[in-house]
């Protein structure tokens, strides 16, 4: 999926909710005060995935991609649907010569991914 659908889709989101009448930046559920989490690592979500995983409503806050669950002999259900989750990170850039760093001592070049689960 391209960068720029991955931001549309995290803004239909956000306004899908606006349209039903969710103030998304609002905490109306009753899930606790833990941040959503990935049930297997326990690594919390962070950046944009806090937020458009809470707004699910859910009671627990751990979460599992469809692979996890079938690894662990669970199964979703048909029809059901996924909840987007941003990834993105920094890819260093390196010279021929495989380095970071040229001879000047600059960097190289950085180059940001961005991927939708």
């Amino acid at each position: 999926m391209e960068k720029d659908q991955v931001y549309q889709l995290v803004t239909d989101r956000i306004c899908n909710l606006l349209e039903q009448g969710v103030v998304p930046w609002r905490k109306p559920w009753n899930g606790g005060d833990s941040v959503p989490q990935n049930l297997i690592s326990r690594k919390p979500y962070r950046g944009i995935n806090v937020f458009l995983l809470s707004t699910l409503s859910y009671e627990s806050p751990y979460f599992l991609t469809f692979k996890q669950a079938k690894e662990l002999g669970g199964f979703v259900k048909a029809g059901e649907k996924a909840c987007p989750v941003v990834f993105w990170k920094w890819l260093e850039k390196r010279d021929p010569e495989g380095e970071e760093i040229n001879e000047q001592g600059e960097r190289v070049s950085r180059i940001p991914l961005l991927r939708y689960y």
